[in-house]
């Protein structure tokens, strides 16, 4: 145990004394992040398919969901199997898997779904297995992670889907009360994936997670409007830190008295020991993926009959359009080849223009006029 100790930043040895009062269990979390190779992968199941049974498959846990499979070979590819292209589960790690069922302990059904920061779908598709709301609204900020989100939720056939690309903020002015659940799986210093074999021990530093603190409460400041009475929002990370996780709900609850923390039961064990609201952590060390927080928290007030009208929302996928592939990364280097190429001057093609051209790239001596001669 000493070489892991050893052989860790200053951060995360500082990390590790803050989180643990016991030196085994800060042994056991510092071996098992600089191991960097959690693999505990899970499945949430979206078709009745025999072939499943045939998956190499782990014991279902008290608190797993019954539509979730654990994967007990890590080195199964489930995303290589054809029944993935089929839409038949979608794979992701069993941490997102500890997270994302905290929103079954939500009073009723929600029939309207927002998830804020929505990317790679995870989450989202939890949502639409468990709950198969009317309206799943998900939301990815940066471009470029879009077209993912989208052949997800088309793959799993997650009907009322709509994706958008837009700041929390307009959704917090766009849809007030609308929604009867909010995920907020926000943007964190992503601690959890070293353990997975990120080296970027700078997730550790206190001004990369300075910077996401204000982030996330900005974000979560926006789901709060976007939320109906009644409703809960999902807060969630996959990092350690607790000025990102607790410290941000506690701020939440403070600047939002209309809101408070949900037990969630089937998480007891998972309970946070740094805060008096219930929250829950999942470390690497406990072999059940790299490591998750995840809060539930709710408006206090009744729900009403009607819901607030969704107007046009203008998306820019909705579920059954059609699904536009990312181009292969080979043909748009090609196609920047050819136009570079295009963009370049004709180039000389005999000993002749080679000739020419050496003469008309030449410098030119300046011409002195010499003085002409008087006749005498």
């Amino acid at each position: 145990m000493a070489k892991p100790a050893k052989d860790a930043s200053r951060l995360l040895l500082k990390a590790a004394h803050d989180l643990f009062e016991s030196e085994d269990e800060r042994e056991e979390f510092l071996e098992a992040m600089l191991a960097g190779d959690s693999k505990e992968m899970a499945m949430i199941i979206l078709q009745d398919r025999p072939e499943i049974k045939s998956f190499p498959r782990d014991r279902h846990l008290k608190w797993q969901p019954p539509f979730v499979e654990r994967i007990s070979d890590p080195e199964f590819k489930a995303a290589k199997h054809p029944l993935y292209t089929k839409g038949a589960y979608y794979s992701l790690d069993f941490s997102s898997v500890f997270s994302a069922s905290a929103m079954l302990a939500v009073a009723t059904p929600p029939k309207r779904v927002l998830d804020m920061c929505s990317s790679p779908g995870g989450k989202a598709v939890f949502a639409y297995r468990a709950f198969h709301p009317e309206v799943l609204l998900c939301n990815e900020i940066i471009r470029k992670r879009v077209s993912t989100l989208i052949g997800n939720l088309d793959r799993c056939k997650c009907e009322g889907s709509l994706v958008w690309s837009a700041d929390p903020s307009v959704f917090a002015r766009r849809y007030k009360e609308c929604f009867d659940l909010v995920i907020c799986d926000a943007p964190c210093s992503g601690q959890s994936l070293i353990a997975k074999g990120d080296e970027a021990l700078g997730a550790f530093a206190p001004n990369m997670i300075d910077m996401n603190v204000g982030r996330q409460r900005r974000i979560i400041g926006n789901c709060y409007h976007c939320l109906r009475p009644g409703g809960s929002i999902l807060y969630a990370t996959c990092t350690f830190s607790p000025k990102e996780n607790e410290k941000v709900i506690e701020w939440f609850l403070k600047t939002h008295p209309d809101m408070e923390a949900v037990e969630v039961p089937h998480l007891a064990e998972f309970r946070s020991r740094f805060s008096d609201f219930p929250a829950y952590r999942l470390y690497p060390h406990q072999g059940l993926g790299a490591g998750a927080f995840a809060c539930l928290v709710r408006r206090k007030d009744e729900a009403p009959e009607h819901y607030e009208p969704l107007g046009d929302m203008p998306a820019l996928w909705r579920y059954g359009d059609e699904v536009i592939k990312p181009r292969p990364r080979e043909e748009i280097e090609a196609e920047k080849k050819a136009a570079k190429e295009a963009a370049r001057p004709p180039q000389p093609t005999s000993i002749r223009d080679i000739v020419k051209k050496m003469n008309a790239d030449r410098p030119r001596k300046p011409q002195v006029k010499k003085p002409r001669k008087r006749r005498k």
